[in-house]
């Protein structure tokens, strides 16, 4: 697992997440520009994901599913909103 890549998706696949640690181990700063490409393309599609979602009317379940399976936090179900218009 070390020496896949960071994320099958992620703009920087083609360097392993060893090649990753190494360059922050060594303070180069090729290392910081890549976990930037790769943090701006998952903020990228977190929001496409949110817009999606309020689009549909579904935002208060995806906000318990991150909650539940992307933070260590312990969040309860939402009560359910009112309709979609």
């Amino acid at each position: 697992r070390f020496f896949s890549s960071i994320s099958p998706d992620s703009p920087v696949q083609r360097y392993s997440r060893a090649y990753l640690c190494h360059l922050l181990e060594v303070r180069e700063l090729l290392a910081t520009m890549l976990l930037v490409h790769h943090n701006l393309y998952v903020y990228r599609q977190f929001f496409v994901a949110i817009r999606h979602h309020v689009r549909q009317g579904s935002i208060r379940r995806y906000a318990a599913w991150f909650m539940r399976t992307q933070t260590s936090e312990a969040v309860a179900e939402p009560a359910p909103g009112p309709a979609p218009k």
